[in-house]
């Protein structure tokens, strides 16, 4: 995973005050596999999966700003 999604996606979770465990909880996945993803300790074939839906998560989070 990009360093640039990360940043945005620790970004967005500082802005609305949630946590990588909130993020995690949201998608069905564990907190330690959030965390590994995050820190890019997993291997980007295992994480492709995970993208779409951390990223709407985190749309949906720019939503409530509105």
């Amino acid at each position: 995973m990009s360093q640039d999604f990360i940043l945005k996606v620790r970004v967005a979770l500082a802005k609305h005050d949630k946590s990588q465990a909130w993020l995690a909880d949201k998608i069905n996945i564990s907190r330690a596999y959030m965390s590994d993803i995050m820190n890019g300790r997993r291997k980007p074939d295992r994480q492709v999966k995970q993208v779409k839906p951390i990223e709407a998560a985190i749309a949906e989070l720019e939503k409530e700003e509105i």
